[in-house]
């Protein structure tokens, strides 16, 4: 099967697994307050409830990550650093 952008999540075809706060804000290095603004604005992959608990799609952080270093080129580097 071809990897695709749809299918990036979970290359390995491993199980899912699920992450708690510390560690997407490890993963993305933003602390919780502008996680939780993101995801308001449907800017950032929706937690997972269980019960009081919320936890995040590994795969889902991982592709939002990998987006984000997508859309980051060098021209926009260059041009945000006047």
């Amino acid at each position: 099967m071809q990897q695709t952008e749809s299918n990036f999540q979970n290359p390995l075809n491993t199980p899912e697994r699920l992450i708690s706060l510390d560690e997407v804000e490890s993963i993305t290095g933003f602390k919780s307050s502008y996680i939780y603004s993101k995801i308001q604005k449907c800017e950032f992959p929706q937690p997972v409830k269980i019960g009081t608990a919320s936890r995040w799609k590994f795969s889902e952080i991982q592709n939002w990550v990998h987006n984000k270093i997508k859309g980051d080129t060098p021209a926009k580097r260059a041009g945000g650093a006047r």
